[in-house]
């Protein structure tokens, strides 16, 4: 073989040698990552950190299962006091056991499991007999319920739970319950039968209210015109104030030459004039205020536009000056 030939078989040989050992080199860093988890797992269920050292736990399972690992992991849970979660793992670790022939651990598995079997809570969503709804969705604390978990009583973790049951053209319902590890009887919960949104003559779902927009013209249309009114009967007691002002001013005044006053006369024939002047202002404003409200009132959404009752009132005081 010549020299170039030699090199290309040399080439070649040392490409299909690290092909060859390149998935060997990966599963050799998934079993060094899932054994440095499993060490930092245990290291924290000595330290009590139950949470922490099931999640390591468990993410050294995903990369590299094993029976041990699992046994572990179905001890994390049960001092986390996540039992359901716990009986399901030394379920999958007997299982695991009986697979490869290990009669001791899954003896140990099946103890573990049947010692958490009357203190794990259950959850059993009931359907009556009435029919469900096309569409219904069930979720428990965010997750989807299926359909086949219907009517059966399932081992969930301690904790609280949401319920939310939805459908297209119905209301949504919503439910919580609380699970607590102990619990003997299982808690049902009834799927309701939830209520049909209204609908219009022409078939379509009605609109939003308009959140109390007329009832809320209607009060602002109130408040106009007795504002209006208010500055009316001020209008009418600045006029009778300038009256008297006036007959006062005459009292120190000339009776043939009435422009001719004394200082007293002349102060109370100025105050007439100011209060006369106050009772045309007030006039003006009033006579706009009590038209601002009646166009107000006249022109607000009617009552089954805004959602308020026609039977609603407002009441207000105007004080007596």
């Amino acid at each position: 073989m010549s020299t170039a030939g030699r090199r290309w078989f040399g080439f070649g040989l040392g490409l299909w040698l690290s092909c060859a050992a390149a998935p060997v080199w990966a599963q050799d860093a998934h079993s060094q990552a899932a054994e440095a988890l499993f060490r930092q797992a245990k290291a924290l269920m000595g330290q009590g950190q139950y949470p922490e050292a099931c999640e390591k736990f468990s993410a050294s399972q995903a990369l590299e299962p094993g029976l041990g690992t699992l046994l572990y992991l179905g001890d994390c849970y049960e001092h986390a006091g996540r039992f359901a979660s716990a009986l399901s793992t030394f379920t999958d670790a007997r299982q695991f056991a009986h697979g490869r022939g290990d009669a001791e651990r899954e003896h140990l598995a099946s103890v573990r499991a049947a010692a958490l079997e009357p203190r794990v809570p259950r959850l059993e969503l009931r359907v009556g007999s009435e029919e469900l709804p096309e569409g219904l969705q069930i979720t428990l604390n965010g997750s989807p319920v299926e359909r086949r978990d219907l009517n059966h009583a399932i081992a969930r973790d301690a904790g609280s739970y949401e319920l939310l049951f939805s459908a297209p053209g119905y209301q949504t319902f919503t439910s919580r319950i609380e699970l607590r590890n102990g619990e003997s009887r299982t808690a049902i919960v009834e799927v309701p039968p939830l209520v049909a949104l209204a609908k219009t003559a022409a078939g379509h779902e009605p609109r939003e209210p308009s959140s109390g927009r007329g009832s809320t013209q209607r009060v602002v249309a109130w408040v106009v015109g007795a504002t209006g009114l208010v500055l009316g009967v001020g209008a009418g007691v600045f006029s009778v104030l300038a009256a008297g002002r006036n007959a006062d001013s005459k009292a120190n005044c000339d009776r043939d030459r009435p422009n001719r006053c004394g200082p007293g006369g002349v102060s109370a024939r100025q105050d007439a004039k100011d209060l006369a002047s106050a009772a045309t202002l007030a006039g003006i404003a009033g006579g706009i205020g009590v038209a601002g409200g009646v166009v107000l009132y006249v022109s607000a959404p009617s009552a089954s536009e805004s959602g308020v009752p026609n039977a609603a009132l407002v009441s207000l005081s105007v004080p007596l000056l």
